[in-house]
C-alpha cells in the first residue's frame, strides 16, 4: 500500500515536472475531471497536487470525493481485481494525505479519526501507530499522548517508535532530564533512528550543549527515507525543514 502511495506521488512529481508550473499540471488534472468528473484516481491527484502545494482546506473536498467515489466504487464492483483506470488505489492512501491536511488545519479530532482508520488496516506498520500520540503531542494534549505511547508500549513491547515517542513528549513537556534518559534507551537499542537523533540533538540545545547537537542533527538528516515518515512527502519536508533551521541556530 505504501508503494502505492510513492507510485502516485511520483506520478504526480512527474506531473508537474512536465508541466512545469503547478498551474499547467492542475490545468491538465482539470481537463482529465471535466472528461471523467468522478474519477478517483483525478480527484485524488488534484487533492494530492492541492495538498502539496499547501493549500490543505482546498485539497480536503476532492479527497473526500475521492474517497467517497472510492466507496461507491467498491460497493457496484464487488469483485473487480482493480480500480478505474487500473491504477490500485485504496482507501488508506487517501485517508493518510487527508489526515496530514487536517493535522496541519488544526483540526485535531478529524485527523485522529483518518489515521484509526490508518491504524486499524496497517497495525504493523509503526508510523501510523504513533500518528496518533504524534499528534496529540504536537498540539499539547499531553494526557492523551501518554495514553496511546502507553498502549503502544503494551502491544508493540519497547520498539523504535514507542520508545522516541516517550521522550518526545518529557521534551515538548519540558522534562528534559526525563527526555535524556529516555532517548539515551531509544538510540541504544535503535541507534539509526531518526525522530531519535534529532530529538537528542532538540534535548543536548536545552541542557546548553550546543556543539554536540549538531552531529545528531546532521546524521538524522542523512538517514531520511520516504518510508520512514509512511511515504507522505510533507511529513518528510517538514521533518527537513525542521532540521536545517535547527543547524543554522545552532551548527554555525
Amino acid at each position: 500500500m505504501r508503494r502505492t502511495l510513492i507510485l502516485i506521488a511520483t506520478f504526480v512529481l512527474a506531473l508537474q515536472a512536465y508541466s512545469q508550473t503547478e498551474e499547467e499540471a492542475m490545468s491538465m488534472v482539470n481537463d482529465s475531471l471535466k472528461a471523467n468528473p468522478n474519477n478517483v484516481n483525478w480527484l485524488y491527484v488534484k487533492g494530492l497536487i492541492l495538498s502539496q502545494s499547501k493549500k490543505f482546506e482546498q485539497a480536503i473536498p476532492y479527497l473526500t470525493l475521492s474517497l467517497k467515489n472510492l466507496h461507491q466504487f467498491k460497493i457496484e464492483n464487488p469483485n473487480a481485481l482493480a480500480f478505474p483506470n487500473e491504477l490500485p488505489l485504496d482507501s488508506c492512501d487517501i485517508l493518510r494525505e487527508r489526515a496530514y491536511c487536517y493535522d496541519l488545519l488544526d483540526s485535531v479530532n478529524n485527523s485522529v479519526n483518518d489515521y484509526r482508520y490508518v491504524q486499524m488496516r496497517e497495525p504493523n506498520d509503526l508510523f501510523y501507530s504513533t500518528a496518533v500520540s504524534r499528534l496529540y503531542i504536537k498540539h499539547k494534549i499531553f494526557d492523551k499522548a501518554q495514553i496511546e505511547i502507553d498502549r503502544l508500549k503494551d502491544r508493540k513491547g519497547n520498539n523504535e517508535r514507542g520508545l522516541v515517542q516517550q521522550a518526545i513528549l518529557f521534551y515538548e513537556q519540558q522534562e528534559y532530564n526525563k527526555a535524556q534518559a529516555a532517548v539515551a534507551i531509544a538510540l541504544k537499542k535503535y541507534p539509526a533512528s531518526i525522530e531519535g537523533l534529532m530529538t537528542q540533538g532538540k534535548i543536548l540545545v536545552k541542557l546548553n550543549r550546543q556543539t554536540e547537537s549538531c552531529k545528531y542533527f546532521s546524521e538524522a538528516k542523512s538517514k531520511m527515507t520516504l518510508a520512514y515518515f509512511g511515504g507522505q512527502r510533507g511529513y518528510q519536508r517538514d521533518f527537513e525543514k525542521d532540521i536545517e533551521s535547527l543547524k543554522k541556530l545552532y551548527c554555525k
